[in-house]
């Protein structure tokens, strides 16, 4: 083997070593970066159950419905501006708590009966999926996963019909990806009652309408002087 061989055999190997043509072991999505399709990951694709599936047709046909005699993409795109009229319909429909559970007003249905519904709205106004994901995917989404049941007795019945909306604040100028890089801080006050917000927020979808925002902030760790961490604060 010549030299140039060598140097090609080389480059060779460092190709497959990088693209790793071995047993997938971190994941499918990386998988997929690196060219390998691992269809054993994800087939057969989720069935939503056949009791679900039953309520979750009846609620599509009201959707299509109602999305067919209301919704108008391009007087949304013109004003820049989703009617409060159809906000309201799509709390009636049950949209806006999809996930949240029955007995705080919402529907209790699957996550994957809730990517059902965002198709339906998305194929006719990508911008009402959007508006519609923002407030429920992650404007509720931290209530419902981590709220105490006294928060969700108190904020989730009026943000499952969409009396009140949710946002996620936590984008500012350097944190996004870089979600460990929040600067916003919270100190507590003197007597501890409550916490004082000091930073900026950007690009927060639906903060303008919004009545309820999860919103990212350091804090101070107890006992630990000049640590912080990143706490979620529900404010209104």
């Amino acid at each position: 083997m010549n030299k140039l061989d060598a140097q090609r055999q080389k480059e060779i190997q460092q190709a497959e070593e990088l693209l790793f043509a071995g047993p997938q072991a971190l994941g499918f999505a990386k998988g997929l970066f690196q060219g390998h399709f691992v269809a054993d990951w994800v087939m057969p694709y989720p069935r939503i159950p056949a009791t679900q599936q039953v309520e979750l047709d009846e609620t599509l046909k009201e959707l299509r419905q109602f999305l067919d005699e209301h919704l108008d993409p391009a007087e949304i795109d013109r004003k820049a501006d989703i009617p409060r009229s159809v906000i309201d319909g799509l709390g009636r429909v049950g949209v806006l708590g999809m996930t949240a559970p029955k007995e705080y007003g919402g529907c209790g249905f699957s996550q994957m009966a809730n990517c059902k519904v965002l198709e339906e709205i998305g194929r006719r106004c990508a911008s009402t999926s959007v508006f519609v994901n923002a407030h429920h995917s992650i404007g509720i989404r931290a209530l419902l996963l981590f709220g105490t049941h006294e928060q969700k007795q108190r904020w989730l019945p009026k943000l499952s019909t969409g009396e009140q909306l949710g946002a996620f604040a936590l984008t500012e100028k350097e944190a996004g990806s870089d979600a460990a890089n929040v600067q916003m801080q919270a100190r507590p006050t003197e007597d501890s009652s409550h916490f004082v917000l000091n930073g900026e927020k950007r690009y927060i979808t639906n903060a303008a309408i919004a009545d309820v925002l999860t919103v990212m902030a350091r804090t101070p760790v107890p006992g630990k002087d000049g640590k912080t961490a990143i706490t979620a604060f529900l404010v209104t």
